[in-house]
């Protein structure tokens, strides 16, 4: 084993498309790094629908898959900014 080399890059599958990552993070790093509001998708990690309460605990490491799906409602509009 050499030392002196940086952590590999990880790369995983989202949404079928490569996606490289620079190690292994959470579900809810993942998330906040595409800008994504959890509250309002859906998460499968490896085909398993993950509950929202575990993103902070779910690692996404190399090779595996993450699908990513917006809830599409009623309600309010798609593109409301959210206040901060």
């Amino acid at each position: 084993a050499n030392g002196g080399t940086p952590p590999a890059l990880v790369t995983i599958t989202l949404n079928g498309e490569p996606y490289q990552l620079d190690g292994p993070v959470t579900l809810s790093t993942l998330l906040a790094s595409l800008n994504i509001d959890s509250r309002r998708v859906a998460v499968e990690h490896n085909l398993d629908v993950v509950r929202r309460a575990l993103f902070d605990s779910t690692i996404v490491q190399e090779g595996d898959a993450v699908e990513i799906v917006n809830f599409v409602g009623g309600g309010a509009p798609a593109d409301r900014q959210q206040r901060r």
